[in-house]
């Protein structure tokens, strides 16, 4: 999942999705982003295509795996406003992204709000707790 690094940079412009703290896209970068399950991976037995693109962003290693960080969690409602945000953004633009995302989630705009809605719930009556840092940047999406 690492080689989609570049596409979902298009949207975060060298940000972390949860914190907005600066990453680097690029190996070898000191603060190198990981691509991150944002409903956690632990679910894969439980939630459709949790590997889709849908469900991936870029973290920094803080939120990602840091003391504090999201690990076994489940990221805010405020995050799944953001994750649908970046989701709509990428299927009315013009990139590859848009016919996979389409296909994951939903043709309609209410039907992709609709599959994170029940997906996040799944998740949530999973793994109970929730998580969201502080902002460690300024927001740029």
């Amino acid at each position: 999942i690492t080689s989609c690094r570049d596409s979902l940079n298009g949207y975060q412009k060298g940000r972390c999705f949860y914190c907005y703290s600066n990453i680097g896209i690029n190996s070898g970068d000191d603060n190198l982003a990981d691509v991150d399950h944002f409903l956690p991976w632990i679910l894969n037995d439980k939630l459709p295509n949790v590997n889709g693109v849908w469900n991936l962003v870029l973290a920094c290693t803080d939120c990602n795996r840091g003391e504090g960080g999201k690990f076994v969690k489940v990221p805010s409602l405020e995050l799944l406003k953001r994750l649908h945000k970046r989701n709509e953004y990428f299927i009315s633009s013009h990139l590859p992204l848009k016919e996979t995302l389409i296909q994951q989630t939903g043709k309609a705009e209410p039907k992709r709000k609709q599959f994170l809605q029940e997906t996040y719930n799944i998740a949530r009556a999973i793994l109970i707790h929730t998580w969201e840092p502080e902002s460690k940047g300024t927001p740029n999406f």
